[in-house]
C-alpha cells in the first residue's frame, strides 16, 4: 500500500476552501481532504505505483480547472 500526503498552498489570497469544495465530488473513498482558507490537505492510499501516478495527475488537473473557473468568475 501506498500512502500519499499532498499539501497545497494557495497564492495571493486565493480562497483555498473554494477549490477544495469545487474538486471534492471527486474524492475516492480512500482519500481525505482536509480544507482550511490557505491550503488544501490530501491524504490517500493507493494499492499501485501507477494508479498514484493517475490519481496525482487528475487531481492536478481538476484543481488547476477549479483555480482557472474561480479566477474567471472573480473578474466578471
Amino acid at each position: 500500500m501506498i500512502h500519499a500526503h499532498l499539501v497545497l498552498l494557495g497564492e495571493g489570497g486565493e480562497d483555498m476552501e473554494k477549490v477544495g469544495r469545487a474538486i471534492e465530488p471527486d474524492n475516492l473513498p480512500n482519500m481525505n481532504l482536509l480544507i482550511d482558507e490557505l491550503c488544501l490537505r490530501l491524504q490517500f492510499s493507493i494499492e499501485k505505483p501507477g494508479t498514484l501516478l493517475t490519481t496525482m495527475d487528475d487531481l492536478l488537473m481538476n484543481i488547476k480547472i477549479a483555480r482557472e473557473m474561480l479566477s474567471v468568475a472573480e473578474e466578471r
